[in-house]
């Protein structure tokens, strides 16, 4: 029979050796040390998460929208408010002023040592047209036949507009003028529309004309269109008058705008013999008196021409002949005064 001596402790060296690769191996230490010097991988910092909410998130142009970061282990926030791929602003508590209608899509980048992440919210902001109010104001909104109004748009948020003056008459302009020519009220209104859609507004009588009262003094035309460096002549009218022997009217007008030129009598007064006609210029001003010298016609009764006005326009812009009612009167054959009822200026408007 045969006997094997084994060598033990030959054979615990060599567990114990396998044990020792096999733990290091499993990326254990050689010892009882805090060091990893066995070749293991160390702790790591852990990865951002992008995080935001926005507050509105929809509302009337212009639109102010504030963002939050909720983000978790980030350092720095990068902030594109249109989605464009073009950083906006940076931090972790911003606003925003979108001045344009439309919806945007918001993103977000965040980054760490850990590394970066970015969420996008598509379609997270809507910006609202805001819809047109419409108003306006016209001036003036009473007076006799011709009435030339100038109408002024005040509306907000609108692109169009739609004018009725209430006598047939429409207009597109945006501050139009519109001349009325027959007694009544007159409705206006005024519809405007815009990308946020549109709106009416109605002003019921806004306008009113009434016959002028009589006697009544008025340079005729009431409005003349002209331009720079022309001649016009104005009539200087009495409407509705009875027995009127005798008339005076004073007329101011502005010197850099207005060079008066001849002044001549009407016919009104004109009998068997031409009336007295006496013309007193002064800076500014003309003052005209007529009387009759007719035996067969000392008074003269209705409408009619008294003297004729001629001017050249020097000016560029608007202007006017007034009457001074203060020395402006009529009187009878005996001379006493008629009560002058209406006086009625005239406007020149220079193309």
């Amino acid at each position: 029979m045969a006997i094997i001596i084994v060598d033990l402790s030959l054979m615990l060296k060599k567990l114990l050796s396998l044990f020792l690769i096999l733990l290091i191996s499993c990326g254990g230490g050689g010892g009882g040390g805090g060091s990893d010097d066995g070749g293991g991988t160390g702790p790591t910092d852990p990865a951002p998460v992008a995080i935001f909410s926005g507050s509105p998130t929809s509302g009337p142009v212009p639109l102010t929208v504030g963002f939050l970061s909720g983000s978790t282990n980030a350092t720095t926030h990068a902030w594109d408010f249109d989605n464009d791929g073009s950083p906006d602003a940076s931090g972790s508590s911003v606003s925003y002023t979108y001045e344009n209608t439309g919806t945007y899509s918001v993103s977000l980048t965040v980054t760490s040592s850990g590394g970066t992440d970015t969420t996008t919210k598509t379609d997270y902001i809507t910006v609202n047209a805001v819809p047109p109010t419409a108003a306006f104001f016209g001036a003036p909104t009473s007076g006799t036949p011709e009435l030339r109004v100038q109408f002024t748009n005040t509306s907000s948020q609108y692109t169009q507009s739609s004018w009725s003056f209430g006598d047939g008459s429409t207009s597109s302009e945006d501050s139009p003028i519109h001349t009325y020519t027959a007694t009544g009220d007159y409705d206006v209104s005024l519809s405007v529309t815009g990308e946020g859609g549109s709106n009416t507004v109605n002003e019921s009588a806004y306008i009113t004309l009434t016959d002028i009262a009589t006697p009544a003094m008025i340079v005729d035309s009431k409005y003349t269109d002209t331009t720079t460096g022309s001649s016009v002549a104005l009539d200087i009218k009495v409407l509705g008058v009875t027995g009127l022997a005798a008339a005076q009217a004073k007329l101011t007008f502005d010197t850099s705008a207005l060079t008066i030129g001849d002044v001549t009598a009407g016919d009104f007064l004109t009998g068997n013999t031409d009336p007295l006609f006496i013309v007193t210029n002064e800076d500014g001003a003309v003052t005209i008196y007529t009387s009759s010298l007719s035996s067969d016609q000392p008074t003269s009764d209705g409408d009619g021409v008294i003297a004729t006005v001629n001017f050249t326009v020097n000016g560029s812009t608007n202007t006017n002949l007034n009457f001074d009612s203060a020395n402006t009167i009529m009187l009878d054959v005996n001379g006493a005064n008629i009560a002058i009822n209406g006086l009625e200026n005239g406007y020149l408007i220079l193309e």
